[in-house]
């Protein structure tokens, strides 16, 4: 509410045809629009507050605050079916969905966890090569915006020649073994039975 208080009112003015960066505005017609724009910034400026309320009172009472569940407030949606933070590999198991409330409906039933064996789960190897990239897409954009033609030139086949040793890394993945699976999600599963979920 606060962004539309605050700025809708600008842009009337500005359909209105009124310059921008002005000191002073004479017109006494216009000065409702300013004020309906500064009790929007009072608005915003207040979430900003609650806001920075909320990450002291974070940091102050972090230790009685603590969450041992990843499940504080007994949430309905999957998102909430991992541990805090989650493993390497998010879910164990491909999650069945019926509705929208899933972990509820699994809570409900108390099937959090599949029956039957784990299997090793396939994982992707960290690379470093999309920040690269996004290094020297950025380099290349500002050489582009500023005529630096050979910078700009240099910072493109950087990323093609990054991008075509990428596509020749074939040590890609990984796989997490299945004894390590199930000694995570049985360490979940004695997390969550001894906060009673």
């Amino acid at each position: 509410m606060g962004f539309w208080f605050a700025f809708m009112p600008l842009y009337i003015l500005g359909l209105m045809g009124v310059t921008r960066r002005m000191r002073v505005f004479d017109d006494p017609d216009l000065w409702i629009w300013f004020a309906i724009s500064g009790l929007g910034v009072a608005m915003v400026a207040g979430g900003i507050g609650a806001m920075l309320v909320q990450f002291a009172v974070s940091i102050w009472r972090r230790k009685e605050l603590v969450d041992e569940s990843g499940d504080p407030w007994d949430g309905r949606t999957l998102e909430w079916a991992t541990s805090s933070p989650p493993p390497a590999y998010n879910f164990a198991f491909t999650p069945v969905v019926h509705g929208l409330d899933a972990w509820n409906d699994m809570k409900q039933v108390g099937q959090t966890r599949p029956q039957g064996t784990y299997l090793p789960i396939h994982m992707p190897r960290n690379t470093g090569a999309g920040v690269i990239l996004a290094g020297a897409a950025t380099v290349c954009g500002f050489a582009l915006v500023w005529y630096i033609w050979w910078l700009a030139a240099a910072a493109f086949i950087g990323m093609v020649a990054v991008a075509i040793a990428h596509t020749f890394n074939y040590d890609r993945d990984f796989h997490i073994p299945a004894d390590e699976v199930e000694r995570t999600e049985a360490a979940r599963d004695r997390q969550l039975a001894s906060l009673g979920a």
